[in-house]
């Protein structure tokens, strides 16, 4: 299967020129496909049992944004209120177990299925139009930014939500991590420069070398792709894109490093990506996925903890 797969990129290659990356394209020109991540989105939703609380809604593209609305999935005269509810319970869980606000999975996930930089994407949830209940999470200046409304009514339904630990991808117990007497800055610099190394020797069995891009990077987080990669995670010789999200927080003296992985994998090459049907690999290989992360985040933290 693998050579079948390599004669047909050395065709790709030969017909079809390249496209320079400085070149930003219009996002709105891949709006079929932005619809298409959104059942991909409803699926991770299922797959984390959050399906009972929210459903993607609709997308929306612009030239340099795209924007995923999602809507609670139960109705009632206190919707908004109940949707309130649930949204500041996965909030302070997601914070105090993964190092991350739940809005900050959501929009990370969302960029990772749609193929974009987090400064690309966008997550809006609310109750119904106009809302009661609005959450945006959103990138700018590379930091995650939430705007909320506040519940309207005094009565509440306790809506039951999942607990952190059941979230995939998000690295269960291992996704979290205090370094001493480090830097942020330096500690993340050092973080990124191990894991372009780990990725740099790597690549496919004949025809290509990883390629590694790590241009989304502040003094604190960072997040690197990968592509051209074959047999790392899946064994069954699909060709596969790493994103790795790292960021890191000062305490004290200490940094405090969250750690998130996501992979898919497919048959086609990635030029672009979302030019290539290419799936999330927290379905068909998620032990795969959950044990070489695993493996990879324990090497980087004894690295950096040297």
């Amino acid at each position: 299967m693998a050579i079948r797969q390599f004669a047909l990129f050395v065709l790709i290659v030969l017909a079809c020129p390249t496209t320079s990356k400085a070149q930003t394209p219009d996002l709105r020109q891949d709006k079929a496909f932005f619809r298409q991540k959104r059942l991909d989105f409803n699926q991770w939703l299922w797959q984390n049992k959050l399906h009972t609380i929210f459903r993607a809604d609709s997308v929306e593209a612009s030239a340099g944004k795209v924007t995923l609305y999602i809507r609670p999935v139960y109705k009632g005269a206190h919707v908004c209120d109940s949707l309130q509810c649930a949204w500041d319970k996965l909030e302070r869980a997601n914070q105090r177990v993964n190092g991350q606000y739940f809005h900050e999975r959501l929009l990370h996930k969302w960029a990772f299925l749609a193929e974009v930089r987090p400064d690309q994407a966008e997550v809006v949830v609310r109750c119904h139009d106009p809302a009661h209940f609005l959450a945006i999470a959103n990138s700018k200046n590379a930091e995650v930014t939430y705007a909320g409304r506040n519940i309207r009514g005094a009565q509440v339904a306790d809506v039951p939500v999942p607990m952190p630990a059941q979230l995939q991808a998000v690295n269960t117990g291992d996704n979290k991590m205090l370094v001493a007497n480090k830097q942020v800055g330096t500690l993340c610099s050092d973080a990124r420069r191990y894991l372009i190394k780990y990725y740099q020797s790597k690549g496919t069995p004949i025809l290509w070398r990883a390629r590694v891009d790590s241009s989304y990077t502040t003094y604190d987080e960072f997040i690197l792709e990968v592509t051209h990669l074959n047999y790392e995670i899946c064994p069954d010789g699909f060709f596969e894109y790493h994103r790795i999200y790292i960021k890191g927080v000062q305490n004290g003296p200490n940094v405090e490093v969250s750690w998130e992985f996501q992979g898919k994998y497919g048959s086609g090459i990635i030029f672009p990506p979302r030019k290539n049907d290419y799936k999330d690999m927290e379905g068909k290989y998620k032990n795969n996925l959950e044990e070489y992360q695993r493996r990879l985040f324990k090497q980087l933290m004894d690295y950096l903890r040297r």
